[in-house]
């Protein structure tokens, strides 16, 4: 199958790739600067050039506090670009999938989110990315739901945190702020499968288990072979950022569990990343 990759530079981006080589695709893989989110209509002709059978859409502006300064750039980039993505993709009839992330939601449900729950976005970045949403499925495309991503190959919470504990600096992480963890190795193989079966409608993509940021920082710590007392909890407004955060954006990822099987824990997730990288204690 001929399939597109936008932003095949990136953390998952790489890993689709790496993925999509692996099954045999021909891969068409775009990125910066050939691929410009600022100006959508040109987006849309590279992907009608291109002739792709399958469109997995990563590319996106992901800097969730400098949108708040920055809103015609963001709708436009992760807004206006996606829409117009798919809806050459379904010019061409090729199955679509955009990522999407947790920040759809306010996190003020208290309980995981399903599928079907209505978004309530907050920030600048969140909106955007809801109307992303709205321009995907209106075209009949498909959306997947990650959060709170790690993985090699790009700059991610778990790499910073690590990198400041081998560094011997002491860390103050927030505890009120629950998700649920994604590493993009187990997430990549799943995007490919959902577009591969030309799967429609929003999926929740998530390794299994939730935790606080401070939970999650407490185990790269142990995964280091550190003390859990060089972290220490802290609550949100300690660290004020310029746009909201969802206290509690877990996904529910039912769907997804029930179609092909829940990813593993993200624990092992997380082990197996500190071990890649050569971190792991032993």
């Amino acid at each position: 199958m001929r399939l597109l990759v936008t932003g095949s530079g990136g953390m998952l981006g790489l890993r689709l790739c790496e993925s999509a080589v692996a099954r045999g695709h021909d891969l068409v893989a775009v990125d910066r600067p050939e691929l410009e989110l600022d100006r959508p209509d040109e987006a849309a002709a590279l992907l009608r050039a291109a002739r792709p059978e399958a469109v997995l859409h990563a590319a996106a502006m992901t800097d969730v506090d400098g949108a708040e300064d920055r809103e015609a750039d963001a709708m436009r980039r992760n807004g206006d670009a996606s829409a117009a993505l798919a809806a050459a993709a379904a010019g061409l009839g090729a199955a679509f999938l955009m990522v999407s992330t947790d920040y759809v939601f306010d996190g003020r449900g208290g309980a995981p989110y399903g599928e079907d729950d209505p978004p309530s976005p907050r920030g600048v970045y969140a909106r955007s990315k809801r109307r992303g949403e709205e321009g995907a499925l209106a075209a009949g495309g498909a959306v997947a739901r990650l959060s709170w991503s790690f993985g090699p190959g790009g700059k991610n919470f778990v790499a910073t945190i690590a990198g400041r504990l081998r560094a011997g600096d002491p860390l103050r992480v927030v505890d009120d702020q629950r998700g649920r963890p994604t590493f993009t190795r187990d997430a990549a193989p799943v995007l490919l499968d959902l577009v591969e079966a030309r799967a429609g409608g929003v999926w929740h993509v998530c390794n299994d288990g939730d935790a606080t940021w401070f939970e999650l920082a407490r185990a790269v710590a142990r995964g280091l072979g550190l003390p859990d007392g060089r972290v220490s909890p802290c609550a949100t407004e300690d660290f004020p950022r310029p746009a909201p955060r969802p206290p509690d954006s877990r996904l529910a990822t039912g769907r997804l569990a029930a179609w092909r099987g829940a990813l593993p824990h993200w624990t092992d997730a997380l082990r197996r990343y500190l071990e890649e990288e050569g971190w792991l204690a032993t």
